[in-house]
């Protein structure tokens, strides 16, 4: 086995990481505003941040690693298109997921907790169905289609 093989399958480990974390958030973001109970709202919020904390950051950090290994071992070049577009797109993604939908999540996990073993108040509701937060949430998600695609098609290579 070459270097090069084993650094795409480290990149892609990665990327099967940021697909499984991407599936559980955005099944924990449907399922949110459809529950009724504060307890749900607490487990589910919880799942969120687990799997973006551990389960997004665990896949950047490997992509990354081996994404750098890659342009290295293939003759690539940092300054090719496809390669600056998905970094730019890395930090949109990092500070939307990380710097809006997590404390969003945190905000409700909080307003959740507060209520105890009560149903969801009007106020949670209202958090719990930010449109904001719903949009947010749907732009990650196309963004992951954008990096499988920026990857695959490799434009302007």
């Amino acid at each position: 086995m070459s270097s090069a093989e084993v650094y795409l399958y480290g990149h892609l480990l990665g990327v099967f990481i940021l697909v499984g974390a991407a599936g559980l958030s955005t099944g924990a973001g449907i399922a949110l505003p459809r529950s009724a109970s504060a307890r749900t709202v607490v487990m589910l919020t919880k799942m969120i941040r687990y799997s973006e904390l551990i389960g997004t950051s665990t896949g950047i950090v490997l992509v990354l690693i081996f994404g750098f290994a890659l342009v290295g071992e293939l003759d690539y070049s940092m300054g090719d298109p496809w390669i600056s577009a998905t970094f730019a797109l890395i930090i949109v993604v990092l500070g939307l997921d990380h710097g809006y939908l997590l404390r969003q999540a945190r905000k409700a996990h909080d307003m959740a907790e507060a209520l105890g073993d009560k149903p969801v108040s009007e106020e949670l509701k209202a958090q719990l169905n930010n449109p904001m937060t719903a949009a947010v949430g749907m732009l990650l998600d196309v963004s992951l289609l954008v990096f499988l695609w920026l990857m695959i098609a490799k434009p302007g290579a």
